[in-house]
């Protein structure tokens, strides 16, 4: 079971902005300017959409990188 919340942020200037957290960790892509938006994504996060990228290998060399002088 995964804890999602909802977080609002007030800068000193005053300005606001929204952010998801997924078991105490930011969401990647879940910065929102306005609390409409914020709540948007908030429900496409909790309904299954990925929070997190998906990363593949396409290629792995290795090489001796030391010098025989």
């Amino acid at each position: 079971m995964a804890k999602y919340e909802l977080k609002k942020r007030t800068e000193t200037d005053g300005e606001i902005s929204y952010h998801i957290l997924k078991d105490d960790r930011y969401v990647d892509k879940s910065f929102a300017r306005t609390i409409e938006d914020a709540e948007k994504l908030f429900h496409e996060f909790i309904n299954g959409k990925p929070t997190e990228p998906i990363i593949e290998t396409i290629k792995t060399i290795d090489i001796d990188d030391q010098n025989d002088n």
